[in-house]
């Protein structure tokens, strides 16, 4: 029988990959192939948020669950504990540098979005008129919606993984329905502003219903109790940089192909990027819910508990991963004759894209458990890998499009970056529980 939390993380995500394919059927429907391109452009673009936060929601994962040992919740979203002090420091101090990080993401991202789309609007055949004020709004939205991440990491981190993951939940059934009703009713390239938008509005109900302490506590906190350069920055700038590699190793390809290719392939790219990237959050869905246990097992220096709470969970994702990839190539097949074939990539480089990612999700799996020990020992892995995988792309992609980047990637993670994240894996794990 599976466990609350990770039926309400597989309900997340399954609901994830099902409102994906009712959003991506009636894209194929109500959007041209041309507007299809710039919305999965557009969705490539407004991820760098993920940059602008440089893997510290991850960090406050961890060092909230380390912090959190020993304290509990209490009603209207208080706490109390011996590291009370400390926690409440963590608080305050994520909180005012998310604000710095969401102020820097629209001022950066939304003048250089102008900027590409400008340029290129003629080789996509869309006019101004039809994407610029949509994306001014879709980087407006996303960039408050990243001041909430640190509550939900932070509540995240202290073990409250079911509340959390409700929330997730709800921001994606409200903001898929809005999509959906946007792309119906002719909105057009509006339908991507409807998901931010309607997760910054959930995310705020719930801090205010909800968390309204822990949400105070970030306003009022200075954060003088943690010393954060040595407490948080020496894990955060490594997991920055395996996230800025993560981005240019899943999202930064169809933007090239929008530069290179046109509109048209880059669509069939970004929907088949996000298929498989559905199936990778699946997968996720058994390790996502060890994350805060496995940080409190290291804590105490459990090493039996935390194999147990890992192993299990990871064979079983990678089960999961390999069945959905195996009825998606089916399904392809089954669709070749009808006119969604045209929407997506030919069945090889489908494929292809989909063992990229398999061998992404054990990647992560792998750095998830070694973030237990607040160590990020694949960092340069990633960053060597997105620096041969993105210049071959970069070249590849004008001569032989999509296919030819999609085995580009998949050769940099079959030759490189997989192999030497297992012997990494094996090698930190006997190292550190010496050294913990």
């Amino acid at each position: 029988m599976f466990s609350v939390d990770i039926t309400i993380i597989l309900a997340q995500r399954v609901w994830q990959a099902v409102s994906g394919l009712v959003t991506m059927l009636l894209i194929a429907h109500f959007l041209t192939p041309v507007q299809q391109g710039w919305y999965y452009s557009f969705l490539s673009l407004a991820s760098l948020y993920t940059l602008f936060d440089l893997g510290l929601s991850v960090v406050l994962v961890q060092i909230s669950a380390h912090l959190f040992v020993g304290m509990k919740w209490l009603p209207g979203g208080g706490a109390d504990g011996e590291g009370l002090n400390r926690f409440w420091a963590l608080v305050g101090r994520s909180s005012r540098l998310y604000l710095l990080l969401a102020l820097g993401f629209f001022l950066l991202v939304s003048p250089a979005g102008v900027l590409f789309f400008g340029v290129k609007s003629g080789l996509a055949s869309l006019p101004a008129g039809q994407w610029l004020a949509p994306w001014v709004m879709l980087i407006a939205v996303t960039a408050l919606s990243i001041l909430v991440l640190p509550y939900l990491a932070l509540v995240e981190g202290s073990g409250q993984v079911k509340e959390v993951y409700k929330v997730r939940l709800a921001q994606g059934v409200f903001g898929s329905v809005a999509c959906w009703i946007v792309l119906a009713g002719g909105g057009g390239l509006w339908a991507t502003v409807m998901v931010p938008t309607m997760g910054l509005v959930v995310a705020l109900l719930w801090l205010s219903t909800v968390r309204s302490a822990l949400f105070h506590a970030g306003l009022r906190n200075p954060g003088r109790e943690l010393a954060w350069r040595r407490e948080v920055w020496p894990l955060q700038w490594r997991i920055g940089l395996s996230w800025l590699s993560g981005f240019l190793l899943t999202q930064i390809y169809t933007p090239i192909l929008f530069s290179t290719q046109g509109a048209v392939v880059a669509g069939q790219m970004g929907l088949s990027l996000t298929i498989a990237n559905m199936l990778g959050l699946l997968a996720q869905s058994w390790i996502a819910r060890r994350v805060p246990a496995m940080a409190q097992a290291v804590g105490r220096r459990d090493w039996d508990d935390l194999d147990r709470l890992f192993k299990r969970d990871f064979l079983m994702s990678i089960m999961a991963f390999i069945f959905g990839a195996t009825a998606l190539c089916a399904l392809h097949l089954l669709l070749q004759a009808t006119p969604y074939s045209g929407r997506v990539l030919s069945f090889w480089s489908f494929a292809g894209l989909l063992g990229v990612t398999l061998m992404s999700h054990v990647n992560g799996a792998l750095a998830a458990q070694l973030r237990s020990f607040r160590r990020e020992p694949f960092v340069w892995v990633s960053v060597v890998g997105a620096t041969i995988t993105v210049p071959g792309a970069l070249w590849v992609s004008g001569m032989y499009g999509a296919g030819g980047v999609v085995v580009v990637m998949l050769a940099v993670q079959l030759l490189f970056i997989f192999p030497l994240s297992l012997i990494l894996w094996r090698r930190c794990n006997r190292v550190l529980r010496c050294t913990n």
